[in-house]
């Protein structure tokens, strides 16, 4: 058996690991291309609606009696967990996780406070209120993503995600109308 020459061992061994120099990898690595500032910024905004909407379905499902709203509150957790789940894994395919994950705004801490407060019906139509106003945010954004993004999984992500969006303010709206 012969061994292979130290620099071809060398060469082998580092494009294995990924640190071979770039003339040597080449068209080895097929390396999507990462978002650019819309894309991101859709994705920021995506991720931190969904993390917002958990944290106040969390305490509507905890705190309501209605199993209407309950149910929201669970549909609600369960769809925008796995978007979040969707939108980390495309991001981190991309290489953008660092610069996509977008983080709730303070204002979740205040809407949570405020639902904590409230018992029974005001509990109710205060979190379909709040469900109704954030999908009515963030539909439109999926939209814009789903019709201009230049990455085609980010549109197909954003075409996904806009019946779940659409259905949650659907049923939102229907118990603010009680």
């Amino acid at each position: 058996m012969t061994l292979p020459s130290l620099p071809s061992f060398l060469a082998r061994g580092l494009l294995c690991l990924g640190l071979a120099l770039p003339a040597l990898s080449a068209g080895a690595v097929d390396i999507p291309p990462t978002l650019d500032k819309q894309e991101q910024a859709f994705v920021a905004k995506a991720t931190a609606d969904n993390s917002m909407q958990i944290e106040l379905a969390k305490v509507a499902g905890e705190r309501s009696t209605s199993p209407q709203v309950r149910e929201l509150a669970r549909r609600i957790i369960d769809d925008h967990k796995a978007l979040n789940r969707k939108f980390t894994a495309f991001s981190v395919a991309r290489k953008a996780h660092g610069q996509a994950h977008g983080l709730p705004s303070k204002d979740v801490t205040e809407d949570k406070l405020r639902l904590q407060r409230l018992q029974g019906a005001a509990l109710d139509q205060a979190f379909a209120g709040m469900m109704v106003a954030e999908h009515q945010k963030i539909i439109p954004l999926y939209e814009q993503a789903a019709k201009d993004s230049q990455d085609a999984k980010l549109r197909q992500l954003a075409k996904e995600g806009l019946p779940l969006l659409r259905e949650h303010l659907r049923r939102a709206q229907a118990i603010t109308a009680k």
